[in-house]
């Protein structure tokens, strides 16, 4: 009797356990739906809207000293 009790016990978790690790991961999503990091909202259209990629920052020479006059 203790022996079913706890293998039905067993059982039930493990199927617990497949059932759970068997979903698709999903993606992140903003309130208004939106894949964070990916899209961002547009009021004008009313919907999600992909980001454009980052502008690259520019990169700054370092400055020269003024050449020395004789």
């Amino acid at each position: 009797m203790r022996f079913g009790i706890l293998a039905s016990l067993v059982g039930g978790l493990a199927l617990a356990f497949v059932a759970v690790g068997t979903e698709p991961a999903e993606a992140a999503k903003s309130k208004m739906g939106c894949t964070i990091g990916a899209q961002k909202w547009d009021a004008t259209q009313g919907k999600c809207v992909a980001r454009k990629a980052a502008p690259k920052a520019k990169k700054v020479a370092a400055k020269k000293a003024p050449a020395k006059k004789k």
